[in-house]
């Protein structure tokens, strides 16, 4: 894949699908290029930049906030955060860049945008990888969540989580930086309560503060349920490019979700991580950076295996 144009500034505005201006981040200045998209939808790249800002040494990496979130633009008409503008905005991006084909890296509901994006444009796709996936069935994903996130109801640790969260849904958060930290503090102790060992750093929290409430009180709601009840099990069968799934080693459920991404498309393989949560990429880099660059380079990490396989 070809470097990216030495003319085009290292940080700036693109024009989206329908010239809603996107924030971009270019990083590195390997000939290898490597789009991230990150989760939310619309979450920003500081979710998940410093994670993978060690790739730069080898890669030139392209991080982009999406619509509706970061420093790319808030739009007020609430209908171009319909899921059909993400998808078009990943294709604008490649565009931008000149990219031929992409290989990317997906993070939380990430891989959901680009599989969706692969299933419109399969031949702009070279190689993805599925970090910490969201569920490739909505139905599935969204209990799977509520069990992760469970505490007692009378819980004071619930509702800690629960106080800042409903003020910036509701738009009511008179500091929503600050509700935002207070609500992804306790979201880390209830992952500690679990037994993760959460070592995550990127957060939904960086300024501007309107981008924060934005995100919460519009993004978050508006966009997942444009997507629909979105199920890929059986819907990526044209996507020809090679998909590594990665993720920590969980419950059965989580991991036969996981399994199920690589299982959907012909060239699928998954990297289940001992003793590592969602965040695997932050609590065993020494596992999951290797099987990065591995894939990147063209081959399969030793440990990823067809699903099938690991189910025997």
């Amino acid at each position: 894949m070809p470097l990216v144009s030495r003319s085009i500034p290292r940080e700036g505005y693109l024009p989206g699908a329908d010239s809603l201006r996107l924030f971009y981040r270019v990083i590195g200045s390997g000939s290898d290029t490597v789009v991230a998209v990150h989760g939310g939808p619309g979450a920003g790249m500081n979710a998940f930049f410093v994670h993978l800002a060690p790739l730069g040494d080898q890669h030139t990496v392209i991080f982009y906030d999406q619509r509706g979130g970061g420093r790319s633009e808030l739009p007020a008409d609430t209908t171009l955060l319909d899921a059909r503008y993400f998808v078009e905005d990943l294709e604008a991006v490649r565009r931008f860049f000149g990219l031929e084909q992409m290989k990317i890296i997906a993070h939380s509901f990430g891989p959901v945008l680009v599989a969706r994006y692969a299933q419109r444009y399969p031949e702009r796709v070279e190689r993805m990888i599925f970090l910490g996936a969201s569920a490739p069935e909505r139905a599935a994903g969204a209990a799977l969540f509520r069990q992760q996130h469970y505490v007692e109801p009378d819980s004071a640790l619930q509702a800690r989580m629960l106080e800042p969260v409903r003020a910036l849904v509701s738009g009511s958060a008179k500091d929503p930086i600050a509700a935002c930290r207070a609500y992804e503090a306790a979201a880390t102790e209830i992952a500690r309560a679990r037994g993760e060992a959460s070592r995550w750093r990127g957060t939904t929290c960086a300024p501007p503060a309107e981008a924060v409430a934005y995100y919460y009180h519009f993004t978050a709601r508006i966009t997942p349920d444009s997507f629909g009840n979105w199920d890929f099990t059986d819907s990526l069968g044209n996507v020809k490019a090679p998909l590594l799934v990665i993720a920590g080693d969980l419950s059965s459920e989580a991991n036969r979700l996981q399994r199920a991404w690589a299982a959907a498309v012909p060239h699928g393989r998954v990297l289940l991580v001992p003793n590592a949560g969602k965040a695997a990429i932050s609590e065993r880099p020494e596992v999951v950076y290797p099987a990065i660059e591995s894939f990147l380079s063209g081959q399969w990490p030793v440990a990823a295996e067809r699903p099938e396989e690991q189910s025997q």
